[in-house]
This record gives C-alpha cells, sequence and structure tokens, in this order.
C-alpha cells in the first residue's frame, strides 16, 4: 500500500547498532567535569538527516545510570572514567552528565588535555529502538521536527567518549567553533566544485568556517559508517585526516587481507631417511617371516638385501665413506656405533615380531575377562553402587522413609614384569635372521601366556572377595555336585540369575555367556553346547543350550571334575586384566653393547590381575 507522503513512517532500528554522536560544554570540580553528550542538532548519515529526540520518553537513560564508562574516542580498551550522574535537559533537549576522570596515566592524560581545553568533544555511543521517518514537507508526530529526516523515537545511550573529532558540534565541554580547517574546505570546495564568497574582495571568514564545519561532520559521519557496517575502529582514519575516499580504500584493502583465503591444508613431509628406514624394517620383517600388512614403498628392494649389505649400505650413506676395505666385523661395528639407523631398523622388526607373537599366542583369558587402566603403580579403587530400596506406600498423614545406597570397592594395582635377550655379532655377522625373528617373538608369545596363567590362577586360588571366597556359598556360585550336562548347566545359569545386588533386595538376572572347562571336558562341553537336542536324553528332547554360550578351554585348568559358568565381561565382569595407561602390549627398548658388539633388547610389561566381583561367575564340582 503506498502511503501518503506527509504520513509519518516508522521502523525500528537493527538490534545492538551503536552509532557515535558528539558533544560539548562543561566544567571542572576537583576530577569531575560537567558536560553535555547529545542533543536534537540534525546531524547527517549515509541514510539522510537524523535527529535524536529529547522528550522525556524516547531518552533511556537506565544504562549509563547503571554502568556508565567513559571512553577515549571510543575505545573499549581505553576506560578513562565513570560517569557520576545523567539526567534529560527537557527545556534545552540536552542529555548531560557529571563525570569523574580516573587517576592513572592514560586517563590523567586526557584529563589534563580536557582541563588545557586541547580536547573539547564529547561523543556519545548509542542505540535506536525506534525510528520515525518524516517526509519532506511532513512533520513528525510531535509536531516538533520538519522533514526530510528520520527521527531516533526511543534510543539507549550505552557509553559516551572524549573525541578528538565530534559530530554534534553543539555539545561538548566548554566548546566554541573558533577552528577553520581550511585545508579541508579547499578540499571540500574542490570536490563540490563551489567557490569561495568573496566579501570585500576577500573571503567571508564566517560562511569558510560553517562549510569547513559542514564538511567535516560529513567527513567523519561517512567514515563512522563505513567503520560500523564492518566491524573496524574508524579513529585512525578520521584522526590521520584521510578524505572519505580515502577511507574507502583502506578499509577495502584491511577486509582483503582478513578475508584472503588460507590454506588449512597439512603437508607432512617424510625425509629421505625415514624412507628408507620404514622400507628397510619392513623389507627385513618380510625376509625373516614376520606378516606385515601394507609394506612401505621400496620394502620389496630390501627383503632380498643380507644384514651385512643392509649395514653398508647405512654406513656409507651416514658417513661418506667407502666400505669395500672394510672388514665384516668393521662394517658392522661402524653401523652398531653411534645413533645410525642400522640399530633402529632391527629394533623395528623385532618390535613387529613380538606385537605378532603377542598378539597370536594360544591363550584364552582375553575372551571372558574385562580390560582395565590405572594412572600409575599405586592401588586404584573400583567402586560399585548398591541398588535403591524399595519405595513404601504411603498413608494418608504418613512420612517418607529415608533410603540408604551402600556401596562396595576393591583394590587394583598394575606391577612391571621384564626380561633382557640379546642378538650377538656372530648372529648378524652370519645374516641369522631367524634369531631377529624367533628371539622377539618367544618373548611376546611369553608375555601374553604369563598374563593368561596369572589369570587362571587366580580363578584356582579362590582369593576372598566380600569377606568370603570367590566361590563360597555365601556367595551362591558354588554348586557341587553339579554335573556337566542340560540339568547341571540350569542349576549354575539359576543361581547366577538369582545373583542380588549389594542390599541383597534386587535380583541381577545375570545370564551367562561363557562355559569354561578343563581340556579333558572340552569335548564333552562342544558336544553339548553345539547340539540341538539333549545328548543325555534318548528322545528328541530341545537342548535349551544350543549355540547359547562359547566353549572355552584351558591347560591351565587342570582339575576335570571342576568347570565354570561365566557371564560377558561388559555386563558382569569377575576378573579385570589391569594394564598402566591402557597400554596393552608389552615394550621393547634396545642398546647397543660395547662389549660384546650386539644388540641388548629389555621387554617388559606393566599389568596386574585383579578379583573385581563374584556374581558373574558360578563354579560346579563334579563327584
Amino acid at each position: 500500500m503506498k502511503r501518503n507522503k506527509n504520513e509519518p513512517q516508522r521502523r525500528d532500528t537493527w538490534v545492538g547498532a551503536i552509532q557515535y554522536r558528539a558533544a560539548e560544554e562543561g566544567q571542572e570540580e576537583s576530577r569531575q567535569v560537567t558536560l553535555s553528550l547529545s542533543s536534537e542538532e540534525p546531524v547527517e548519515r549515509c541514510f539522510g538527516t537524523e535527529i535524536l529526540c529529547h522528550d522525556a520518553d524516547a531518552v533511556d537513560l537506565s544504562r549509563l545510570e547503571e554502568m556508565g564508562v567513559v571512553l577515549f574516542n571510543h575505545n573499549p580498551n581505553v576506560p578513562i572514567g565513570r560517569v557520576v550522574s545523567v539526567e534529560l535537559d527537557e527545556q534545552e533537549h540536552k542529555v548531560r552528565a557529571v563525570v569523574e576522570f580516573d587517576t592513572d596515566d592514560e586517563s590523567e592524560r586526557i584529563f589534563q588535555k580536557v582541563k588545557n581545553g586541547t580536547l573539547k568533544g564529547v561523543s556519545v555511543g548509542y542505540a535506536v529502538d525506534v525510528w520515525e521517518d518524516v517526509e519532506g514537507g511532513a512533520v513528525s508526530e510531535n509536531g516538533r521536527f520538519e522533514g526530510p529526516c528520520s527521527v531516533a523515537m526511543r534510543w539507549t545511550p550505552y557509553e559516551l567518549s572524549i573525541v578528538s573529532v565530534p559530530a554534534d558540534m553543539t555539545v561538548g565541554v566548554g566548546r566554541s567553533m573558533d577552528v577553520v580547517i581550511r585545508e579541508k574546505e579547499k578540499e571540500d570546495m574542490k570536490d563540490n566544485e563551489k567557490k569561495p564568497v568573496d566579501t570585500a574582495g576577500g573571503l567571508d571568514e564566517a560562511k569558510v568556517a560553517a562549510r569547513a564545519v559542514e564538511a567535516e561532520r560529513k567527513r567523519v559521519a561517512e567514515i563512522n559508517d563505513m567503520c560500523r557496517q564492518f566491524g573496524m575502529d574508524a579513529n585512525a582514519y578520521i584522526e590521520n585526516g584521510m578524505s572519505v575516499e580515502e577511507a574507502r580504500k583502506g578499509i577495502l584493502g584491511e577486509l582483503a587481507k582478513e578475508r584472503q583465503a588460507i590454506d588449512t591444508a597439512v603437508s607432512v613431509v617424510v625425509d629421505e631417511g625415514d624412507k628408507m628406514r620404514a622400507a628397510a624394517t619392513d623389507g627385513l620383517a618380510l625376509r625373516a617371516g614376520i606378516k606385515v600388512e601394507h609394506p612401505a614403498e621400496g620394502a620389496r628392494e630390501f627383503q632380498g638385501k643380507t644384514l651385512l649389505r643392509l649395514a653398508s649400505e647405512i654406513v656409507e650413506r651416514e658417513t661418506g665413506k667407502n666400505v669395500r676395505g672394510m672388514t665384516d666385523e668393521m662394517i658392522f661395528r661402524a653401523a652398531l656405533t653411534g645413533s645410525g639407523a642400522f640399530p633402529e631398523i632391527l629394533s623395528n622388526v623385532a618390535n613387529k615380531s613380538i606385537a605378532q607373537a603377542y598378539q597370536e599366542a594360544p591363550t584364552t583369558y582375553q575372551l571372558w575377562t574385562a580390560s582395565g587402566s590405572n594412572a600409575d603403580f599405586k592401588e586404584a579403587t573400583r567402586y560399585r553402587l548398591s541398588e535403591a530400596g524399595t519405595l513404601e506406600k504411603i498413608n494418608e498423614n504418613g512420612e517418607f522413609k529415608h533410603d540408604t545406597v551402600g556401596e562396595s570397592s576393591v583394590k587394583t594395582s598394575v606391577a612391571t614384569y621384564g626380561k633382557t635377550f640379546s642378538i650377538t655379532r656372530q648372529a648378524l655377522i652370519n645374516d641369522d635372521l631367524g634369531i631377529l625373528s624367533r628371539i622377539p617373538a618367544i618373548h611376546g608369545a611369553a608375555v601374553r601366556r604369563m598374563v593368561n596363567t596369572m589369570v587362571y590362577k587366580k580363578l584356582t586360588d579362590n582369593p576372598t572377595i566380600e569377606g568370603a571366597p570367590l566361590f563360597d556359598k555365601a556367595h551362591n556360585n558354588l554348586q557341587d555336585g553339579a554335573t556337566l550336562d542340560v540339568a547341571g548347566l540350569g542349576k549354575l545359569k539359576a543361581a547366577m540369575a538369582r545373583q542380588t545386588n549389594l542390599l541383597g533386595q534386587e535380583k541381577l538376572n545375570i545370564q551367562p555367556a561363557f562355559l569354561i572347562v578343563p581340556p579333558e571336558l572340552e569335548v564333552q562341553a562342544a558336544q553339548l553346547i553345539h547340539s540341538t537336542v539333549d545328548p543325555s536324553k534318548n528322545n528328541a528332547t530341545v537342548n535349551p543350550f544350543a549355540n547359547k554360550l562359547s566353549v572355552i578351554s584351558d591347560p591351565e585348568l587342570t582339575n576335570t571334575k571342576e568347570f565354570y559358568l561365566a557371564a560377558a565381561s561388559g555386563y558382569a565382569p569377575t576378573i579385570e586384566v589391569t594394564t598402566l595407561n591402557g597400554n596393552t602390549t608389552p615394550t621393547l627398548e634396545s642398546a647397543v653393547q660395547f662389549d660384546t658388539l650386539g644388540i641388548k633388547w629389555r621387554i617388559y610389561f606393566d599389568v596386574g590381575v585383579n578379583l573385581i566381583d563374584y556374581r558373574g561367575i558360578q563354579k560346579a564340582t563334579m563327584k
């Protein structure tokens, strides 16, 4: 719908838009100064003439009253004082304030310039909530402003600043306009193709001054508007006397720098030495029969090289010397001493051998035990909370009874286990890669078997937990006379389901996942679990355990009259294999032996086997 041009128009401003406005006049009392910070003086903006209405209901002074701060040139990092009081002068249509300067060096510097009259401008930072646009020939709703203009009918001052160049020349600290900016006047006249008024053969000084003031005000307003749009500080452009066009070029230049595309791709450069070590490691590993999933580039070239040839190439690469006149022992001595690549390559191959052997060792503990981690070698505590009590019926006028939640805890710890082994210079000279792969491999497998032994020893030693042995009638997890058949498994399964929480009120309904037996019972257990019918029946009676459990057989279990049912470790763990900081594989470290001209390694593992609960396991003792 087209509006009547004489009808006032309104619009809401953007939220948080801060504009700057200048002031004048004031007096000093102690470190306090009285000043006016805003008026109804029209100011030219990029959108036209702006007027701040100073009616009683137009200005919200609460922000300045509550937390008013005095800045220098609107720089939030340069607070120089505080607003002591602020009031609206409705007769003169101005906002006046009493401010007090701080005593730090920067504030004192500005205060002295104000006292001396060097700085007289005051500017206010404000946000407009409601505008009234008044078209040409129309008047504002309050009848006081003629268009064309935009009147701020609801606005809030946020801060005030002592400034070098104000936009509103009618307010400030005791200011009267008696300075003529002749250069700006000349520039303005040139830009607008204006000529100065010649009065009595010379310039009319009053008109020149007025034009200079108007030109400066427009320059400041336009630069402020441009900088505000892009969140930039306008002070540098204003104080350096830049024209609007110069400021525009500077702003565009800054934007170009800020928004220049940055290449965020990370380039990882691998030097030739690293490539050679990776290729030599994988090549030797393949030659030694160690599985390498993804050999490094060039590994195949090293696969056919002897240890002597590899050592020779490394010595020549690192020292620049020709090895043709050196004996085999001299070559190995040169390759092993210092901080060369040869010992590192051999250690890398040994590490691969250990890791592979550790993972492939035929152990079973990892199938049903839990994994844990301690941060150090001190005992750590694992806590369990009990169930909550059952809610009780509350009669009329009855009282609620307080519930108590119990807790239980167990201790876990980690210790270090280790050994050393060596590869001699004779083995290197003989190109015995079997020793390089076999010796580390058997130590890696030995570590895994050690943990396996520790786990099953913990199971068979029957240690105490929560005041009774792990397997005990008090824990309802020891079933004497149970048989390895459907009926026997049913008895153990029912007892596991009836296990209760700490207070004995909550039935946990734990379900078994593993049937653990000694090797002598493995075949019988497998037939029982993988049969669809009950093996003990002559008819086709359904086997409820068919393929429901995983059979685990381990030679560490030596009693052929005992077997176990265990729950999944993620639901009801019994034994936890605890490592240091989550490091689940052994560590290998090497050192070149000066006396034997070989390499000595030490392998160690920080691990502990800890009993943490009894509810997830059942033990049967057969007759």
